[in-house]
């Protein structure tokens, strides 16, 4: 019990001191001011934590959401995008009354890492003009941020090494009077937004904006937690805590939050058992921001730019670029389109076109007379006794028969099939599969690892060389085992029963 709330504490004040200058950056440059980004933080975060449904989940402003803000209020003003935020949080909240909390399981990475891409590109660019203006302090900043990342990363968070730095050089030489400025000392004054309600109507695709977005973080940011710690998030949960929380940045004057992957990781590496973690999180940001506020509010604008052009460049995808020459021409290709319209056009039509053009690649993929009848999405069986032979299948291994070609469209249903089996060694039999795509191949990966976790083992066996070379290209092969993926599923069979086998014998002697 103490080792559990003593993680859940120093987790807690750990986040806390790497979302204090993000909260800060993100609302200045969002256009709503410091306190509002300040506000999210502390009171939708801690109400994010309290009602998701991911146990290690930290919400606040982030980067991707500054983006969209930043064109809301311009257009809007604070209040429209106050307004737009209270609306996307109702839309949050029946997204997870109706279960579609979900959804973001069926977005294929190309979508994924394209939209994170330009949403980096795009805070990157707008902050060049903030540092440029005081360049010393920038890259004061810069050197303290990127110098604890390579040396002191474990003590004290690499953004404030950076602020320091970027504090210590201004006050000795550079005295620039572009600082965030005076805090608020009080708590803040809860109001209902509005709105003229000739207005909610212009409103009404921001929200959806910031609705889309919110959800899509939120949910790869609890996948991350999930990942990390083998737990399981609830999505429809998530979604409401997400749309309570909104609500209540709208309430108390903040911009929306959603999930924030990096402080997620910051969070559980740090030691977090339970939710608690993210809600002492919002308590000692609390305490910092009425405690240390005088000295915060000396902050040069220089060196939150600084912050956010580094955090951006660590956001960005790179692992899905460098994938592009190795995938098939349609991943590169939606990708690259997702990531231009969310530069030129706004991050809803990205995603949607993005979405689209995947999907259509996928029917062409489906129409192809080389792919079997019928077959949609993935269909699991039993395996054909007759492609065994003589060959007997020991107790403990399963054999499943996959037909069809494994694309994104199918993926999930595939994977959380075949983690609800109790089999110790489960066998693919992928004679029937045409074709995998980049997503079916990433899947692969983490399922191997998931079934890795609880004393498992996965073999694909009877794959034909265009699957296994997407396998090879996709990085995915170490993480499943080079011996486990055979060209026939006699093969795969037989070395499974022996591992198996092997592995129910050193258990034996272990407890002899």
């Amino acid at each position: 019990m103490w080792r559990r709330l003593r993680g859940d504490v120093l987790a807690g004040f750990t986040v806390a001191l790497v979302a204090l200058p993000l909260a800060l950056a993100f609302g200045i440059a969002s256009g709503a001011g410091p306190a509002a980004g300040l506000y999210s933080a502390i009171f939708a975060g801690f109400f994010t934590s309290l009602l998701g449904g991911s146990q290690l989940n930290v919400s606040g402003p982030t980067g991707a959401m500054t983006v969209v803000l930043v064109a809301i209020i311009q257009r809007h003003g604070v209040e429209g995008m106050m307004v737009a935020g209270a609306m996307a949080g109702l839309m949050q909240l029946a997204l997870g009354l109706l279960r579609l909390g979900n959804f973001v399981k069926y977005l294929p990475h190309a979508v994924i890492a394209g939209f994170t891409n330009g949403i980096a590109g795009l805070i990157f660019l707008s902050q060049v003009e903030a540092a440029w203006r005081e360049p010393i302090v920038a890259a004061a900043t810069a050197a303290g941020m990127l110098a604890a990342l390579r040396w002191f990363r474990r003590t004290i968070p690499p953004a404030i090494w950076g602020l320091l730095a970027g504090i210590l050089v201004n006050e000795l030489l550079v005295h620039t009077p572009y600082v965030v400025g005076q805090l608020p000392s009080g708590l803040p004054r809860i109001a209902l937004p509005w709105a003229d309600v000739g207005m909610l109507g212009e409103l009404l695709m921001p929200a959806l904006t910031i609705c889309l977005l919110g959800s899509i973080e939120a949910l790869l940011s609890a996948e991350v937690a999930d990942v990390m710690t083998g737990q399981r998030h609830n999505g429809n949960r998530e979604l409401i805590g997400q749309g309570v929380g909104n609500l209540v940045a709208a309430l108390v004057g903040g911009v929306p939050v959603t999930g924030a992957i990096a402080r997620t990781a910051v969070n559980v590496k740090s030691g977090a058992r339970t939710r608690l973690a993210g809600m002492l999180h919002a308590v000692f940001l609390f305490i910092l921001v009425y405690v240390f506020g005088p000295w915060a509010a000396r902050i040069p604008l220089a060196s939150l730019a600084a912050i956010l052009m580094i955090t951006a460049v660590r956001m960005a995808d790179l692992e899905g670029l460098r994938l592009i020459p190795r995938a098939r021409w349609t991943y590169g290709v939606t990708l690259l389109a997702t990531l231009v319209l969310t530069v030129v056009q706004d991050l809803t039509i990205a995603v949607a076109a993005g979405v689209a053009l995947a999907m259509a690649f996928a029917v062409v993929e489906l129409a192809n007379p080389q792919v079997r009848t019928g077959a949609m999405q993935a269909v699991m069986g039993w395996a054909d006794r007759g492609r065994l032979g003589s060959l007997s299948v020991p107790s403990d291994v399963q054999v499943v028969a996959v037909e069809g070609p494994l694309l994104f469209v199918s993926v999930e249903r595939l994977r959380e099939r075949l983690l609800g089996m109790s089999a110790r060694v489960l066998v693919l039999d992928f004679t029937g599969v045409s074709s995998v795509d980049e997503s079916g191949a990433l899947m692969l990966g983490r399922l191997a690892a998931e079934l890795s976790r609880e004393g498992r083992l996965l073999y694909i066996g009877g794959i034909g060389h265009g699957p296994l070379r997407m396998l090879a290209r996709m990085g995915v092969l170490g993480a499943i085992g080079r011996r486990r993926v055979t060209l026939t599923l006699a093969a795969a069979v037989m070395r499974a029963g022996a591992e198996g086998q092997g592995r129910a014998r050193a258990a034996a002697a272990a407890l002899a």
